[in-house]
């Protein structure tokens, strides 16, 4: 057995070792290769290489060659490469090398890395009153090779906004929710997905709704009270911070009124005191910071017993309507006054006389709010009392005595001995007179009343309430530099009496009221020009005008300027230059009297700005003015176009006709006119102006003024050359640096002083000059004039 077991022994022995032999000699094969794997940086990464092989191969991995070992690589006992938080530098391709005694095998694989998708405008929580919309925003910004959607969650399922029209998400990723209600609260989370990574953002949303009805647990009546219990049926998100409790009675089925406003939202109950002969039910409604709940179903009525009432009426008064009568008048009762059927009033009066006994009158209507007495004297005191009754007695309380009166009348006397005391400016003056006596007053004496007009306007008064007690006033109602009238007269509750002799002065001028209308019109980036019509109220002889201005810088103004020239008085128009361009201004303007300057009125108008450039052809009025002294005088005025391009300033230019040399001012930049004189009377002079911006200028036509003999008229030529002045501009700016203080390009006089097609002169010109001699050829002409 032994020599037969060992052989068994060694057979089986045999058997294995030729199985083992079997095994062991296979070389490496790779069963499942790493791939082209696509991560986002900071991710991980798992390149696969499963081998096979007897003996087991060893396996490695490389990359450019070179064998990855430790570090953050991990390759695990199957064989994969693991790369931990992954970055741009880990871009590559990467090998397996599988090798073992009987052969070697390699396989490859790539790995890129994108950029990781971010959420860079994250939803937030949002708060919000039902009924108003909710937006939650989300953005995000993800690799440019890679395609971006974001997709909404609603407690983690997808929002379906096809069958929810109250959820949409707009052009940028962001959801809005319409009319929200209460189940809208939740949580929402917005993902922004690619097609190997998505990042993650939530936010809740608490919308907060007007909380439900409380319920009522029940209501306890008595005689005189009822207690009311309930309980809340929820907040709805927002806390409850009170209740109310609201009856109605039988009397006012359909209304409503107030048992309680403010009741704690601790509490749970109230009690409420009831009046007799009614039949009360109750509601409760519940506060928020949202609003008032619906209000609870209505509690089980509480009937109460008739009593007597409990109080009397209010507001009792006595008057007359007229001089012979006394109306007593109440305050009706409601009916949950009443306190029982049979409900009535009891009128009481007497003369305020000791010993007079009181007379009675029983009103049954409980709506009748006053009843006449007839035949009473004038104004006289009576005592007054209503007392309320019904089936069950008169009311528990006393009754308010008042005094009341009867009819007033008309009032006897004028004030006597109505004076002017001093004028003390043009609109003010002391009056005074000598009272009335009371009696003559014939009913309550209020006071006195000083009316006044001027001449021409007595359907005008104007009325002056002066106290009782007084026997002077100052009045400042008059108007200057008028002639002003007034008179006094006393009255009473119901009548004036008649008036005194009417007192008349002349008040002394004062200041004028404001322009009627002012209108600021830009010409050039650097002046404007101001239109205005006189005032209404001159209040004396005007003596011109003052333009003040200011910058405006947001709601910031700047120090106030004044423009330094004088404006005459017959003037309704001025330029006022020297400002900067495309640069807002207020500009006011106040009307002068001796008396000193008026109300201001102003307008905020900006000035222009852009490039220099051509002006529009310009416009010119030309008036001959009479003088006392054998010279002839011509005013020139510029009319710049309102909707164009005007220009900055102007020269005018003139000559007597058949002359060849042209005469002209210096640039008129502070003014848009300018006085000629000492011209030669019995002439004929041909005028033009040319208009101004920089280097550039425009030409108007010429025109003929006939100076001739020095009569005591005006000649009076406009010319318009198109409609522009007509319309309006525009507060906003226009192109153009305009400057009205710029320097001319020199030009000059005679056949060398033309004007070329662009508007461009030639010639010469001497600035500050105020005319240039004629050329020798024109030594006969007349001496040069001068302007002002």
């Amino acid at each position: 057995m032994p020599d037969l077991h060992g052989r068994r022994y060694l057979y089986h022995i045999c058997i294995y070792t030729k199985r083992l032999f079997t095994l062991a000699a296979l070389p490496p094969e790779i069963k499942e290769a790493p791939e082209n794997v696509t991560k986002v940086d900071g991710s991980t990464a798992v390149l696969k290489c499963r081998v096979f092989g007897a003996p087991k191969p060893i396996v490695k991995w490389m990359r450019d060659d070179v064998d990855i070992t430790g570090g953050k690589y991990n390759i695990t006992s199957e064989g994969d490469l693991v790369i931990p938080d992954l970055s741009f530098t880990d871009v590559g391709t990467y090998q397996c090398y599988a090798k073992n005694k009987f052969g070697e095998k390699s396989a490859f694989g790539s790995l890129t890395v994108k950029k990781h998708t971010v959420i860079t405008d994250e939803p937030e929580h949002y708060e919000v009153a039902a009924g108003s919309p909710a937006t939650f925003r989300c953005n995000a910004n993800a690799d440019d090779s890679l395609n971006l959607e974001i997709i909404w969650l609603n407690d983690g399922q997808p929002i379906d906004f096809e069958n929810q029209p109250r959820f949409r998400m707009t052009n940028d990723y962001s959801l809005l929710i319409s009319d929200t209600i209460e189940l809208d609260s939740g949580e929402y989370t917005c993902i922004a997905r690619t097609e190997i990574d998505e990042a993650r953002a939530q936010a809740t949303l608490t919308v907060q709704d007007k909380p439900n009805p409380p319920a009522l647990d029940g209501i306890s009546c008595s005689q005189r009270q009822a207690t009311l219990r309930w309980h809340s049926m929820g907040d709805n998100r927002a806390p409850i911070l009170r209740y109310s409790v609201q009856y109605n009675t039988s009397f006012t089925p359909d209304a409503w009124d107030a048992a309680a406003d403010s009741v704690p939202a601790t509490d749970a109950s109230w009690a409420a005191q009831l009046s007799p002969w009614a039949n009360y039910t109750f509601r409760v409604i519940a506060w928020n910071k949202i609003g008032p709940s619906l209000p609870s179903g209505h509690s089980e009525p509480c009937t109460t017993q008739p009593d007597v009432p409990y109080k009397n009426p209010d507001n009792v008064e006595g008057k007359g309507s007229d001089p012979t009568n006394m109306v007593i008048s109440w305050s009706k009762m409601p009916q949950i006054e009443h306190n029982g059927p049979g409900f009535y009033y009891r009128i009481f009066w007497r003369r305020n006389i000791t010993g007079e006994p009181y007379q009675d009158h029983h009103v049954a209507d409980w709506q009748q709010e006053q009843f006449v007495v007839p035949n009473t004297p004038t104004f006289q005191p009576y005592k007054i009392k209503v007392i309320a009754g019904n089936s069950k007695g008169i009311s528990n309380v006393a009754p308010v005595e008042i005094i009341g009166w009867s009819g007033e009348d008309t009032p006897l006397q004028a004030p006597t001995n109505f004076s002017l005391v001093q004028v003390i400016t043009g609109t003010t003056a002391l009056l005074n007179w000598n009272p009335v006596p009371a009696e003559s007053v014939r009913g309550h004496f209020k006071g006195y009343k000083i009316q006044t007009w001027v001449d021409g306007e007595e359907d005008r008064l104007k009325e002056v309430l002066v106290k009782a007690d007084a026997t002077s006033v100052l009045v400042s109602k008059f108007k200057p530099y008028k002639r002003n009238n007034a008179r006094i007269l006393v009255y009473n509750g119901r009548y004036n009496g008649p008036p005194s002799e009417i007192l008349s002065f002349v008040t002394p001028e004062g200041k004028p009221g404001t322009v009627r209308s002012f209108e600021v019109y830009p010409i050039g980036s650097s002046a404007m020009l101001l239109k205005w019509d006189k005032p209404i109220d001159e209040n004396g002889v005007l003596t011109g005008y003052k333009i003040y201005y200011q910058k405006v810088e947001g709601t910031a103004l700047g120090p106030l300027r004044e423009r330094k020239k004088e404006i005459d008085p017959s003037f309704d128009r001025a330029k006022l230059a020297g400002l900067e361009p495309n640069t807002k201004y207020r500009i006011e303007i106040r009307a002068k009297t001796k008396a000193g300057e008026g109300d201001k009125y102003y307008v905020e108008q900006t000035t222009k700005g852009g490039l220099v450039a051509k002006p529009d052809t310009p416009m010119f009025e030309a008036e001959r003015l009479p003088t006392k002294d054998g010279s002839a005088h011509i005013k020139v005025r510029w009319l710049p176009s309102l909707d164009g391009h005007p220009g900055t300033h102007f020269v005018v230019w003139y000559k007597v006709r058949g002359h060849n040399a042209w005469l002209h001012t210096n640039e008129i930049t502070d003014d848009d006119y300018v006085i000629l004189t000492g011209l030669e009377p019995g002439q004929v002079y041909e005028v033009k102006i040319t208009a101004h911006d920089g280097d550039y200028f425009s030409a108007s036509e010429i025109k003929e003024v006939d100076i001739g003999e020095l009569f005591e008229f005006k000649i009076f030529f406009f010319f318009r050359l198109d409609n522009k002045s007509r319309h309006s501009m525009s507060s906003g700016t226009k192109p153009g640096p305009e400057s009205d203080t710029d320097s001319m390009a020199e030009y000059g006089e005679g056949e060398t002083g033309r004007f070329t097609e662009d508007g461009s002169f030639i010639g010469q010109y001497v600035p500050g000059a105020r005319v240039l001699p004629p050329p020798a050829a024109a030594a006969g002409a007349p001496q040069p004039p001068t302007y002002v």
